[in-house]
């Protein structure tokens, strides 16, 4: 992997770099064990073992204050190392604290976890999860697990090194010194500023993509997850409504400029899992449907409505998993729900909720086949014989469709979607709290992306559009998701099964959610998506998200 060919010297060059301040003044000499790192990697990569042993002694090592233990005191070499092995190897070493974690690399991504721990208390002090989207930033996570543990276990303030900085190439335009703006990609042609339109044309659209207008807004230095469109103010206007973990952002396109009307901010927590907008109680204003969850797997859902001077809780501490659904065999927008178990992610059916008496209720049980849950189906004509069908999502994230009665007609050979949301059981939650560490289960229910039923391209045919984000780690991992990439396939039924009828090309990044709208108040609907860049699963504010339109020409 050529991005590690003088690993050792840019380690050697990163610790003259990094400074130290001496604002520590404890008496005693504190005795770390550092044990050698496990590396998971298709390649060779033992020689790393040794390069993050000796950046980890450099920066955690303080003369007559902290001094480094030797591994090989009690023999230990790579393999499989957790808390008991640890510190029983601090123990036998006379340590105070010992250190262990492992790398993870997945072609030129990279996962960087750590612990440190008293030995003697048996508690864990300092714990990182980083995650990297090129392989040398393993040297950042380094710096940045030393630095927290000088700073919360020994008192001392370190100066942190910057992120590895990312090479740009320039390249000339091709054609001559102006170029040709048509033939270039349409990601290289976005306007540094929010919201310019920017028209696609065959030279550069994907496989059988059909010519389009892009538009993309300002960046939102954020991991965006949900979003939903429709006139939450009862102006007429169209606004967009999407989120992030804990703020709620509320934003209106008009004339090309994307404006800010509303930022709500949320309660720490309170995560937010999905965002919807529909009129359901009929006043002409679309309610805004949040579902919400805290940290321990408890559903505390509520739905926002604007009162002519702010957008108010007319529901809230709701057990349900909101979603919205645009049925036109059923009269339009239809709001469907499932609650949240006390001990189990989903506890019973799917139904249909309508507003009665002020009130969410739930009226009619929708009979969905086994495994599908809330978030991952739709109904619709797909055979275009006048038949309403389900489609559905199961575990593994294949495309199933099913008839009226449930039973199966066809089933994708490859999965769609792909996302990074995810929802843990209360009970799992509360069991690992108890048991481990780590704090949080080890089974993730990843939540599936939408499917939309539409004719996006007016051929008067109904289509199933998916979208299809590439994970690099290959699925291999349970708790580890990692896109670069992501596109949208329209499918369409050729009397076998659904088949690729167009698809868009990729996109950098990933799509995190989508939905169809009239996001620009045109009069005509958009595919609008979240494409997140950089989202590497950092917790260090790396993550920048843009709203995204796309519409056929």
């Amino acid at each position: 992997m050529k991005l590690f060919k003088n690993f050792i010297l840019t380690l050697a060059i990163v610790s003259m770099l990094t400074g130290v301040n001496t604002a520590f003044s404890a008496d005693k000499i504190s005795k770390v064990l550092i044990l050698p790192f496990n590396i998971h990697s298709e390649k060779d990569l033992s020689f790393l073992q040794k390069g993050i042993g000796e950046m980890l002694s450099t920066r955690i090592a303080f003369e007559n204050k902290v001094m480094i233990v030797g591994k090989e005191e009690v023999g230990i070499t790579a393999g499989k190392m957790d808390e008991k092995t640890a510190l029983a190897a601090g123990e036998k070493t006379g340590a105070d604290y010992v250190l262990f974690g492992s790398l993870t690399v997945f072609g030129e991504s990279i996962s960087t976890d750590a612990k440190f721990y008293d030995v003697q208390k048996k508690s864990q002090l300092v714990i990182i999860n980083e995650f990297g989207s090129s392989q040398g930033d393993v040297i950042y996570h380094i710096n940045v697990f030393a630095a927290k543990i000088n700073e919360t276990v020994f008192g001392r303030k370190t100066v942190l090194s910057q992120a590895p900085a990312k090479q740009i190439t320039a390249q000339q335009p091709s054609g001559g010194e102006q170029g040709t703006d048509s033939r270039k990609n349409p990601e290289e042609m976005w306007s540094k500023q929010s919201g310019i339109k920017m028209a696609s044309d065959e030279a550069f659209s994907g496989s059988g993509e059909p010519a389009a207008v892009l538009w993309k807004s300002k960046k939102f230095e954020t991991k965006l997850k949900g979003i939903a469109v429709g006139d939450v103010d009862g102006d007429g206007k169209i606004e967009t409504v999407f989120a992030d973990d804990h703020n709620i952002f509320i934003y209106r396109q008009t004339a090309g400029k994307f404006e800010k009307v509303k930022e709500l901010a949320g309660k720490t927590y309170e995560f937010y899992k999905g965002i919807d907008v529909a009129d359901i109680n009929g006043n002409k204003k679309a309610e805004i449907f949040v579902t919400a969850i805290t940290d321990s797997g408890r559903v505390i859902s509520f739905v926002l409505e604007w009162d002519g001077k702010d957008f108010k809780k007319i529901a809230d501490n709701e057990d349900w998993h909101y979603r919205v659904l645009d049925i036109p065999a059923r009269g339009g927008k239809v709001l469907f729900g499932q609650k949240g178990g006390n001990a189990t992610i989903f506890s019973g059916n799917v139904y249909e909720l309508k507003w009665v008496s002020g009130n969410y209720i739930s009226t009619n049980k929708e009979i969905l086949p086994k495994g599908v849950n809330v978030y991952g189906f739709n109904y619709g004509d797909i055979l275009n014989s006048g038949q309403e069908m389900i489609l559905g999502f199961n575990d593994s994230e294949y495309l199933r469709l099913f008839n009226a009665n449930g039973s199966e007609e066809w089933s994708s050979s490859d999965p769609y979607g792909g996302s990074s949301a995810y929802l843990e059981a209360p009970a799992e939650i509360e069991a690992a709290k108890k048991g481990r560490d780590e704090k949080r289960p080890e089974n993730r229910l990843y939540l599936p992306q939408r499917i939309l039923v539409t004719d996006l391209d007016n051929d008067k045919k109904k289509e199933v559009l998916v979208v299809k984000n590439t994970d690099s780690t290959g699925g291999v991992f349970s708790r580890v998701r990692i896109f670069k990439s992501g596109y949208f396939e329209c499918l369409s039924w050729d009397n076998v099964g659904l088949s690729p009828k167009w698809k868009t090309r990729k996109f950098s990044g990933y799509i995190s959610d989508y939905t169809l709208g009239d996001i620009d108040n045109d009069g005509k609907d958009e595919l609008v998506f979240l494409l997140v860049t950089q989202a590497s699963g950092s917790t260090l504010g790396d993550d920048r998200s843009f709203v995204v339109s796309w519409k056929i020409k």
